[in-house]
């Protein structure tokens, strides 16, 4: 199709740190039925005004390594800023630029088993490589197109990544959840595809559908550094977590029945200016942007602070957490009850970390929770 090597490289991600409380509220109906869990904030980052430590300009991903450091990746200002777990300033990694080890507009970071900070650079066609000292070590460069938006360490060789595709011949668009060295443009295994066909008069009488798919029908997967990958399926009827071991055979399996949730009116226009905005980005679009009508079920998926598979809501406006030990028995729920349609996480053994695509305030924040 015509516009895909243009849009596969628009990506957005998210994180937010939460801490867990000691207040618990049971309640009973088709989609909340255990203990909840109330969490709360350890700290926040992030000024509207304030020297490059603390301001952020569009936060793409993050993620914490077995030091304590919290690593924020900002697609608009290039960097990597590095914090401690008390949320104070340690220092910046790389800068924007063409030289090596500098980037331009990023699109996903993870830690590596041994410690190395990987940083997906699509302008360096792969990555770009620094130790747990923070030194630049290399430049990897793998790719020609269809760089994945997102990343996550399988094994101390292996990547989960999720990556667009399009094949020009069939108008078959697709994303897809694969296993790949982390050294190899070669996928191993693709562990889940989501696709959709869409002809030239289809894509004349509405376009919102292929840019909504291409753009904003992002996948996020999670491997966990110990040969095992977590995936929530984007859906807005089919509530599903899956589970695969390093070959890419399946080792979970988890679905709950719940009732579709339609977005608001509000949310639905607040939803519509941002989707616009960042398509207006890239240039003039004759183009108009609609949401889709429901909410996924499913937003984010990660191992938490309790060694347990956290599963976030993606039908909640808050942050809304499902629990599951690792052989899928559900245990409880957790939530921090703050509201906002754009809300993006990470995950991690060390606390959850979030920020909003589109805050109210008009900058973001990371917030640290557990």
């Amino acid at each position: 199709m015509r516009i895909m090597s243009v849009l596969s490289c628009f990506t957005f991600s998210v994180s937010f740190l939460l801490g867990c409380g000691e207040v618990e509220r049971l309640h009973i109906d088709d989609q909340i039925s255990h203990t909840v869990n109330t969490l709360q904030v350890v700290f926040e980052i992030g000024k509207e005004f304030g020297d490059s430590t603390n301001t952020f300009w569009s936060i793409v991903a993050a993620d914490i390594d077995d030091q304590g450091r919290i690593f924020v990746l900002d697609e608009i200002d290039a960097s990597v800023k590095a914090y401690d777990l008390q949320g104070n300033f340690i220092q910046q990694v790389t800068r924007s630029g063409s030289g090596p080890g500098e980037l331009l507009r990023p699109r996903g970071i993870t830690v590596m088993n041994n410690g190395n900070l990987v940083i997906n650079a699509p302008s360096k066609k792969g990555y770009v490589v620094f130790n747990e000292s923070l030194e630049f070590v290399e430049e990897v460069s793998i790719w020609q197109n269809n760089s994945p938006y997102h990343l996550s360490s399988l094994t101390s060789d292996k990547l989960v990544m999720c990556r667009y595709d399009e094949n020009p011949y069939t108008d078959v668009m697709r994303h897809m959840v694969t296993i790949c060295d982390w050294k190899d443009q070669n996928i191993e295994n693709v562990l889940w595809k989501d696709s959709i066909e869409i002809s030239s008069s289809e894509w004349d009488r509405d376009p919102s559908i292929p840019l909504n798919f291409c753009m904003f029908h992002l996948l996020s997967s999670y491997g966990d550094g110990n040969g095992r990958v977590y995936f929530g399926v984007v859906d807005s009827i089919d509530y599903r977590v899956i589970g695969w071991d390093s070959t890419g055979s399946e080792i979970l399996n988890i679905s709950r029945s719940m009732n579709p949730v339609k977005k608001s009116d509000e949310e639905i226009i607040a939803e519509s200016v941002y989707m616009n905005s960042v398509l207006q980005r890239f240039g003039d679009s004759p183009w108009e942007l609609r949401p889709n009508t429901y909410r996924n079920m499913i937003a984010d998926v990660g191992i938490g602070p309790d060694e347990n598979l956290w599963v976030r809501r993606g039908t909640h406006t808050d942050l809304f957490f499902d629990i599951y030990d690792v052989d899928g028995v559900f245990l409880r729920h957790a939530i921090y009850p703050l509201e906002s349609w754009s809300w993006e996480t990470e995950i991690t053994p060390y606390g959850i970390l979030a920020w909003e695509l589109d805050p109210l305030e008009g900058y973001q924040k990371l917030y640290f929770i557990r």
